[in-house]
């Protein structure tokens, strides 16, 4: 009996050893072997051939000529330990020391570990981590590591395999396998890289239709893996050295030993489409975004619209063209994407569901595919011809029998554009005007004008009298529409050929006249345009010798060449140009340098404006010494008169063949006149009378020097202040000191000089009146008289002040009036035509400027 037990025994024993794998073997180091940093438990007695320690020369040393860098006694050669403090920075080969026989052997290679994992879509070759990977699709695992060369080792077999990929659901569960083809089972445990690059299922090359099945399912048809998110990693703890070797924080050391983490999205078989706006303003663009399985095709298209003509006005939204990863048909065919038969439909295609026109209606319909992540975004245009109204953009997709679809709604609105004109809508010709205003429907808009005798229809802004044609952009004036859907055009109202008069300014969304108002948005403003005038005058009608004379005035219309100012006397012409300010105002100064040249006498002025063709048409032959008074008409630089040398007009003669010329109906320039005295400079002291010691009186009289310009020189002294004997004494009566001109009431400017007599002694006073800045003198006596009680009444002197004649004005001629059509608000008029300078020859001793505002008609 107890010889049949132990025979059984023996039987099961044996049995046993046939069932029962061997015990793991990848700590046996052979001798070149590959050992990793924190590898433990190693048998490396074949790796040492008997020696007693290992020794390691660093980089540029040799082992056959340098002592080692570092040695290492090796204790029990069965249990080895590649200890990260002992063999971080000392990599590389370790010698068996001492050398046998005096033979360099190297005893084994230390490594630090490297791995990292990617998840791959084996049904498309990508890489989709941190992507999603549609339902069906194959999953893998891609391994990056140095760790293949364990397999290498003398006693290891495939169940030794020391990587461990770890999958976590979404829930939190984690996978020790995975479900591949035909639902066959890959374990997740035990992968045994085989080279630098090892996929999981496939090993050297990835498998494209076996690996991670992510449609598998049970017996009764439901999916094991649900849609969401799932993470992955690798990791290898082989001889203990992921517990070993941690990171400085003590952590896994992610990289060495363990992977990072790794994320993969298994995507749902459903579709969905958001648009970027509710509504749209037409003229603008909008996108759609469709989300649905990584890299898959669908349909994508403007539903419900086959009934829209698809012409101007009765167009839907169109799919932008030239989009990355958008296909659609070519005009004319084939119609391969358009022959899709969607959902709903009766049989209907992409194609019989939008309309035909343009192109065939291949704008409207597209095959999208999504990216690699799920996702692709659409854009589409709208423009001046979109209808506006709310359209249904839908995605779709035949999946198996089933279809997958969503929709999304969109608003389309009209724009709108506006205009107004910078300023107080009135205007001069010749200033620029600004427009500006906005436009929401479309990137450009188109201006034309319309006003009395212009084309009914509309004309061309730049160019008034010829019209704008419907649907001709060329023929309007365009403004570039900015992003922010402002847009300004600056109008220069030069040389328009236009009257004064009211006129308005359309601003449409696009090229389109006056009777088709309706087929556009569009913006009016009305504008006031008027004629330039000019006015002027001077500072003084008389002027001293050797003082300034300032002429002032305002040239409306913005002329960019200024104003040209002629001064014509007896044989002296002076002929000069004056720039005109922002606000139309100018100022010219004739220096008191050249008044100080002039022939006391008078001066006769022509301010000239050159009008609408911003040109002086009347002009000088030279600017700096005038011969000749030239014209452009008959023809540029036609002889008017002569200005200078024998022959030659001279001072209101040519004052008025001046003005002549300038009333000529072919010449548009306009005018203003004016004439001034230049006197030699005076000065007058009224009589002073007999004053008391310790009065207090004034000294005054009048000059012809300019007010707030001339400062006077005023000198009171004793008549008897002369030299004394030595013994006599030098008390010495009188004052000095300077007073202003001041503008005087009467047209004579006037001084005043404030006297103390209390320091005076009686005598006669000799009073001295001096110019500063002018050479011109008057002198006076009064006498002082000792202090009598009785106040001494002065006579009532007569005065002269400097006479100011009387100006007599000019005659405007009778006009018999013409009958004509309604005013146009503008400004009023002066007459053109005036009796030149002849009627006021006489008058030389004129003091006070006469001028005259003169505007053609």
């Amino acid at each position: 009996m107890n010889k049949q037990i132990s025979i059984a025994l023996v039987a099961f024993v044996a049995l046993a050893l046939l069932v029962l794998p061997a015990a793991a073997a990848t700590n046996i180091i052979s001798q070149g072997d590959v050992v990793f940093i924190g590898e433990q438990g190693l048998d490396v007695s074949r790796a040492l051939g008997g020696a007693s320690q290992i020794a390691w020369w660093a980089s540029g040393t040799d082992p056959a000529k340098d002592v080692p860098s570092d040695t290492m006694n090796i204790g029990d050669a069965s249990s080895f330990y590649v200890a990260p403090a002992d063999f971080v920075g000392q990599t590389g080969n370790w010698y068996q020391y001492p050398f046998i026989n005096g033979t360099q052997t190297v005893a084994f290679t230390v490594k630090e570990p490297s791995i990292s994992a990617k998840i791959m879509d084996g049904s498309t070759g990508e890489d989709v981590t941190g992507k999603a990977i549609p339902v069906g699709h194959f999953g893998n695992f891609r391994l990056e590591t140095n760790m293949y060369s364990i397999a290498d080792r003398a006693q290891f077999q495939a169940a030794d395999g020391p990587v461990k990929i770890k999958v976590k659901s979404r829930d939190g569960a984690t996978y020790s396998s995975l479900y591949g083809a035909n639902n066959a089972v890959h374990s997740l445990v035990g992968v045994t890289p085989g080279g630098q690059i090892w996929y999981w299922v496939g090993g050297a090359s990835m498998a494209a239709a076996d690996g991670w099945n992510t449609a598998a399912v049970d017996d009764n048809e439901n999916r094991y893996y649900k849609s969401g998110v799932y993470t992955a990693w690798a990791e290898c703890n082989l001889n203990g050295m992921k517990d070993n070797y941690v990171a400085p924080d003590g952590s896994d050391y992610t990289g060495k030993t363990v992977t990072g983490l790794a994320t993969v999205t298994i995507a749902t078989d459903s579709v969905n489409i958001e648009a970027s706006e509710d509504s749209v303003t037409r003229g603008n663009q909008f996108s759609v975004t469709v989300t649905g399985i990584p890299s898959q095709l669908y349909y994508l298209w403007v539903k419900g619209t086959g009934s829209m003509s698809g012409q101007p006005t009765d167009q839907p939204p169109m799919i932008s063209l030239a989009q990355a990863s958008v296909y659609q048909d070519q005009p004319g065919g084939p119609y391969t994407i358009g022959s899709y038969q969607y959902e709903g439909g009766a049989g209907k295609t992409l194609k019989e569901d939008v309309p035909k026109a343009p192109e065939d209606g291949v704008k409207y319909y597209a095959q999208v595919e999504t990216s690699t992540s799920g996702t692709r975004t659409v854009g589409f245009t709208t423009s001046k011809d979109t209808k506006d109204k709310k359209y249904t953009i839908r995605v779709e997709k035949l999946s198996g029998n089933q279809y997958k679809s969503d929709e999304v709604d969109i608003l389309v609105e009209e724009g709108e554009v506006t205009v107004v004109a910078e300023g107080t809508q009135s205007y001069y010709l010749g200033e620029e005007v600004k427009l500006v205003g906005t436009n929401s429907e479309t990137s450009y808009t188109y201006l034309f004008i319309t006003g009395p005798n212009l084309p009914t229809n509309g004309g061309q802004l730049i160019s008034p009298r010829d019209p704008v044609i419907n649907g001709q952009p060329a023929t309007f004036t365009v403004a570039d529409v900015q992003d922010d859907f402002t847009w300004d055009y600056k109008w220069q109202t030069a040389n328009l050929e236009i009257d004064a008069g009211t006129y308005t300014i359309y601003a449409l969304s696009a090229p389109n006249n006056r009777e088709s108002l309706s087929d556009a948005q569009y913006g009016t403003v009305s504008v006031v345009i008027k004629k330039p005038f000019i006015s002027a005058q001077a500072s003084t009608g008389v002027v001293a010798k050797g003082d300034k004379l300032v002429i002032r005035g305002t040239a409306e219309g913005d002329p960019s060449a200024g104003v040209a100012i002629w001064i014509l006397g007896k044989n002296k012409a002076l002929y000069s140009t004056e720039s005109v300010n922002d606000d139309m105002t100018f100022e010219y100064e004739v220096k008191g340098a050249t008044t100080q040249t002039l022939y006391s006498g008078q001066y006769f002025v022509v301010i000239q404006h050159p009008m609408y063709n911003d040109q002086f048409d009347v002009y000088p032959d030279d600017s700096t010494d005038p011969q000749y008074v030239l014209g452009t008409y008959p023809q540029a630089g036609s002889e008017i008169f002569k200005l200078a040398g024998p022959g030659s007009l001279q001072g209101t003669d040519a004052a008025e063949a001046l003005v002549t010329a300038l009333n000529q109906a072919m010449i548009d320039d306009t005018y203003t006149k004016m004439q001034f005295l230049v006197e030699e400079p005076k000065i007058t002291i009224l009589p002073i009378g007999e004053q008391m010691v310790g009065s207090k009186f004034d000294i005054s009289g009048t000059t012809n020097l300019m007010y707030d310009d001339d400062d006077l020189l005023v000198e009171v002294t004793s008549s008897s202040f002369k030299p004394t004997d030595k013994s006599q004494s030098g008390e010495f009566s009188g004052v000095s000191g300077t007073v202003p001109v001041v503008k005087g009431t009467d047209g004579v400017n006037k001084w005043s000089f404030p006297v103390d007599a209390s320091t005076f002694k009686p005598d006669e006073y000799i009073v001295r009146i001096s110019g500063i800045t002018n050479e011109v003198v008057e002198t006076g006596i009064f006498n002082v008289v000792e202090f009598s009680g009785q106040p001494i009444v002065a006579p009532t002197p007569e005065v002269t002040p400097i006479a100011t004649p009387e100006v007599t004005p000019e005659v405007t001629p009778e006009v018999i009036p013409e009958e004509t059509p309604e005013p146009i608000p503008t400004e009023t008029p002066t007459p053109t035509q005036s009796p030149g300078f002849g009627a006021l020859v006489a008058l030389s001793g004129l003091v006070a400027v006469a001028f005259l505002v003169v505007r053609r008609s």
